[in-house]
């Protein structure tokens, strides 16, 4: 009967409203638009087990590490807030949030697999027709509500909360049967089992797995032609063993690969109950692309990813009476409550606790920085005695400081949490001495700790204030612009600078600013090297690179101009004078905004201090030599533009600007004996690998009459150390590269490197950690002890014709730049 209600109404159900799409109250979908930041300013309000918590309808969307997105301008990415959100929100405990998930973590991009996290919903008095995932479901899609959203979890009492918890339970039940087994390395198979998190979910539902297990749920997988489904137990890695039977298929690892670390290597193999994860085209580990970073193996829920005992970290102590710190030590102190214990158990041995006694020092001025101390108990005093001479890099501005005169002094205490972790996370040299004022304490922490520790936002944030209020005065001190001031006037122009000065970080290949873009900022180099390109009528006429201390954008901020180099100084300056200020000495602001005449891109890891226009203009007036200055440095550089030497654009190309100590061969005098190899070989033996094999190729590319060989440059910022898994790789006493004998020889230094200057080969030694996998080797100067004033690699030694030469960039680029001025005056 046509007045009759369709029987097929409620049968024929579409499941396609759990991505971009929501339901009105009269079942229709509607299409959601995308989020934007006017979002940010509206507020939703839930109830979340009877509990009203009030949240933005998007916020600001966040990298791998749970920090907040932002571009070169400051700008975030909105995305919208979902009911996982709101519920860390309610529960500040992670522990107490009562929406369990096994497939999600804060960071990670929600993919709804596991299904554990999933709740009931209910709009005003209407109850969802089935349960959604809330890692998933987005706030906006509940909006046409408004405040009568209320969300049941399997806290919740009576019957919502009762259908919550038996299909949690259920799930929990089905993963557990099929999946929860003990870590197949008994050696740490006790220290694994409380940190299994499906485990811990068994035991928090209660779930009974007897029920299922039945000889069906007993029987191993199906096995597969070819490369598809599941290996066995895979122990092909030298560091780690994955138990694919363990696997719950949450994709953990595969986002923690592709997302967090980039290295696109796991993905999904097979169908149907013979799906598994696989590495590159189903390869088992070992034999794969796998760097052996760890991440996968950290964010494993459950055993199927765990790391071999023989790959636990191993380092000598540098201080005797420095006590290795074990994982459960760790794991009790506030400050590591939000990094994974798996990492701590793995990476145990990289934090050490130092007692020190008054008057000892934890690190000197120039000395590798390779550590970061957490200050525990007692006062510390910080001095600095002069910039360091960070673009040449020798050892007389490394070890040969003048400590009569010191520029800054401070002290520190616990509540300042950390010292010396930009040293530790750049590789550079220790900008001051830190000397203990009291008996105290510290805990020193390698490289791998401290990157886990920056990834929680509360820390990064704490660390990020407390370094800027540190090396505020030490970026403008090293300043090209202000080295010559006076102490009195120098202090005076960083307390005006004060909240304005803002610091920027770019990752290699990021461009600051293009050619021809106005001039907003003006920036100082505290880190890292630009690439400075001029194009000209369409093809790039000039090519520079700019290091620490260095100024960007000041022609621009004076709006100068290729005319204005047949001007003097005192000509210019009291041009932009009268620009900046009237006759009756008021502010005016009458000088255009130049435009910029370069792009700058970063050519590595590059930290700047960012000075906006108007507070630029107001120092300008503020203090008349500072003003002066810059008009001579602008000048300078115009002047140096038109006399550009043609040997810049090569000299940048090879990545010659950041070596600290470049093997190079004088063509005119080499023979070609290959001496410099054979010394290597013989200095360097059967220590490292078992058998004995060269830290240098007498092959590379020309550069004017020499040759650079392929061998390691002691880079002023080092690509090498980013990422190695068990921080076997740092800087030594005469900033040269050293590798540990806990090297797991993953091969990331070696495809870091830009030069090729990191071999990777097979380990001989019977005692090595990974015995018949490669191993990495690089030039330490012949002195990866420190036990020398000064290197004497034998390299340059062993060349009977004095040919081969060790440089730093500068120090090669001035030598061809003078041949060359000397074959033109002749």
């Amino acid at each position: 009967m046509p007045n009759d209600p369709d029987p097929f109404a409620t049968v024929f159900v579409r499941d396609d409203d759990e991505g971009l799409f929501s339901r009105d109250m009269n079942g229709q979908l509607v299409r959601l638009d995308a989020p934007t930041e006017a979002d940010y300013e509206k507020s939703v309000t839930l109830h979340i087990d009877g509990r009203p918590v009030t949240v933005a309808l998007s916020e600001p969307l966040k990298d791998a590490d749970g920090n907040i997105a932002l571009d070169i301008e400051g700008r975030t990415t909105p995305r919208y807030t979902t009911v996982y959100d709101a519920a860390m929100q309610l529960y500040e405990d992670a522990a107490e949030i009562p929406i369990p998930t096994l497939c999600h973590q804060p960071h990670m991009r929600p993919v709804g697999v596991c299904r554990l996290c999933v709740v009931q919903i209910k709009t005003k008095g209407r109850k969802e027709r089935k349960l959604l995932p809330a890692c998933q479901l987005a706030i906006a899609q509940l909006r046409t509500a408004g405040e009568g959203v209320e969300v049941f979890t399997m806290n919740a009492e009576g019957d919502d909360g009762n259908d919550v918890r038996k299909a949690v339970k259920l799930l929990t039940e089905l993963l557990a049967a099929e999946h929860l087994k003990p870590a197949p390395s008994s050696a740490r198979a006790d220290q694994l089992e409380p940190l299994n998190e499906l485990g811990k979910l068994k035991e928090r539902v209660q779930a009974d797995v007897s029920r299922f297990r039945v000889e069906a749920m007993e029987q191993s997988k199906p096995t597969m032609l070819g490369k598809t489904g599941p290996h066995a137990l895979d122990d092909s890695s030298p560091v780690f063993l994955v138990d694919h039977d363990a696997c719950i298929l949450c994709d953990r690892c595969v986002r923690a690969c592709d997302e967090v670390m980039g290295n696109n290597v796991i993905g999904r193999t097979g169908k149907g109950a013979a799906a598994a994860i696989g590495f590159d085209l189903n390869d088992e580990m070992g034999k794969s692309g796998c760097v052996q970073c760890g991440e996968c193996m950290i964010s494993c829920p459950t055993t199927a990813i765990t790391f071999r005992p023989v790959a636990s970290v191993k380092i000598t102590k540098r201080n005797q009476s420095a006590e290795v710190l074990c994982a459960e030590t760790i794991m009790a102190d506030p400050l590591f409550c939000s990094v994974p214990p798996k990492f701590l158990l793995w990476q145990e041995g990289l934090v050490l606790r130092q007692k020190v006694k008054a008057g000892e020092y934890l690190c000197r001025q120039g000395d590798a920085g390779n550590t970061a101390f957490l200050l525990k108990q007692g006062r510390f005093e910080v001095t600095v005695f002069g910039p360091l001479d960070s673009e040449k890099m020798s050892l007389k501005a490394l070890h040969g400081v003048n400590r009569e005169k010191p520029t800054v002094r401070f002290e520190l205490t616990p509540d300042d949490v950390i010292v010396g972790e930009m040293a530790c996370l750049t590789g550079m040299p220790r900008a001051a001495d830190i000397m203990a004022l009291e008996d105290g304490e510290v805990w020193e922490l390698r490289r791998n700790v401290l990157d886990r520790l920056m990834r929680v936002r509360s820390l990064h944030d704490r660390f990020e204030k407390a370094y800027r209020d540190r090396v505020l005065g030490l970026v403008l001190r090293n300043s090209e612009i202000l080295k010559g001031l006076p102490d009195n006037q120098f202090r005076e122009i960083v307390d005006d600078i004060g909240e304005s000065l803002t610091f920027v970080r770019l990752s290699p290949g990021q461009v600051l600013f293009r050619q021809g873009e106005p001039v907003n900022d003006l920036y100082f180099i505290r880190l890292g090297y630009l690439r400075v390109g001029v194009r000209t009528f369409g093809t790039e006429a000039e090519v520079l690179s700019m290091g620490p201390g260095k100024t960007v954008g000041e022609i621009g901020m004076l709006a100068l101009t290729p005319e204005h180099r047949s001007m003097t100084i005192d000509e210019v300056d009291r041009s932009v004078e009268a620009a900046l200020v009237d006759s009756a000495g008021n502010p005016i602001d009458k000088l255009a905004a130049g435009f910029r005449a370069a792009t700058c891109t970063a050519l590595s890891v590059v930290e700047l201090a960012r000075l906006k226009r108007s507070d630029f203009l107001a120092l300008a007036r503020k203090f008349p030599a500072l003003r002066r200055g810059f008009v001579q440095l602008a000048l300078t550089i115009l002047q140096k533009n038109a006399d550009t030497d043609t040997m810049q654009p090569e000299f940048v190309a090879q990545g010659l600007y950041e070596g600290r100590s470049i093997l190079v061969l004088d063509l005119d005098l080499c023979t070609r004996c290959d001496e410099c190899t054979k010394g290597c070989v013989e200095q360097h033996g059967h220590a490292s690998h078992g058998v004995p094999i060269t830290r240098l190729l007498r092959d590379g590319m020309r550069f004017d009459k020499f040759l650079v060989a392929t061998s390691c440059r002691s880079c002023a910022v080092p690509h090498c150390l980013a990422g190695c898994p068990v921080d076997a790789i740092h800087r030594g006493k005469h900033m040269q590269i050293v590798i540990e004998d806990h090297c797991i020889g993953c091969g990331l230094c070696a495809s870091n490197c830009p030069y090729g200057s990191i071999f990777m080969v097979p380990n001989e030694r019977g005692d090595a950690v990974a015995r018949g996998h490669n191993k990495a080797a690089a030039c330490d100067l012949c002195d990866a002890e420190g036990n020398r004033e000064s290197p004497d690699p034998r390299c340059v030694a062993a060349c009977p014709h004095g040919a081969a030469l060790r440089l730093t960039g500068e120090d090669l680029f001035q030598r061809v730049v003078r041949k060359s001025a000397k074959g033109r005056a002749s």
